[in-house]
């Protein structure tokens, strides 16, 4: 069931936004039979990256295709306006420094997740910061005892910005950001993005920068 309720809602989405599938494939960079593939049901190899990618095409957050894939979509959406976006600061994901997608982190464990990006930009990053798009969750929530493993809900940071360093234009910057694992096993998801100075989200296009891991029990 709840593949049918993920297809018919991309391609609701996507009739939004007058888009095709051709057209949303494309601006995914993703090829249609994988598209296909995944309003077939095979979600199981579906790249973090894939569906991130879709997400910012359609305008909504990636938790919220996260929860229709996983049969929970409930989760509210984030969507950016052509107001706040500035394509020219454009950024490139290097590599995870520590914690990479799938790690497994024990509860209640407080761990620090670092990336290494590039300025991709014709213009210096200065004032620029890394910040948490995801909407705030009770902490005091604790899943079904049925939806243990797979519900995927926001990851809660520290704190929700983080300042990065002044970079020129083809330089990278790492940049780190500490969370706490939940209380309980499951697995997690938060999404990052990079607003300059006056608060303009840097190239929404891109997929921005996520942590997604596995809380298991110590």
């Amino acid at each position: 069931m709840q593949k049918e309720e993920f297809a018919k809602y991309i391609r609701a989405r996507a009739k939004e936004l007058r888009m095709s599938i051709t057209r949303l494939a494309l601006e995914s960079n993703i090829s249609r039979q994988s598209l296909y593939d995944l309003f077939s049901g095979t979600t199981e190899q579906a790249k973090l990256s894939t569906v991130i990618s879709l997400a910012n095409t359609l305008q909504v957050h990636p938790i919220y295709l996260f929860r229709y894939l996983l049969g929970e979509a409930e989760y509210p959406r984030y969507e950016t306006t052509e107001s706040n976006v500035k394509p020219s600061n454009g950024m490139t994901f290097v590599r995870d420094v520590t914690i990479p997608d799938n790690s497994k982190i024990k509860v209640g464990e407080v761990f620090t997740k670092t990336w290494e990006i590039k300025n991709t930009g014709k213009t210096a990053w200065v004032g620029h910061k890394l910040v948490c798009m995801d909407q705030p969750i009770d902490s005091s929530y604790v899943p079904p005892e049925s939806d243990i493993i797979t519900t995927c809900r926001a990851l809660n940071p520290t704190v929700r910005e983080v300042v990065i360093k002044n970079t020129k234009p083809d330089k990278s910057v790492k940049v780190s950001v500490e969370f706490k694992a939940p209380a309980y096993p499951c697995r997690v998801l938060s999404y990052w993005k990079i607003v300059d100075a006056d608060g303009n989200i840097c190239n929404s296009a891109s997929e921005g920068l996520s942590c997604y891991v596995q809380i298991v029990e110590a």
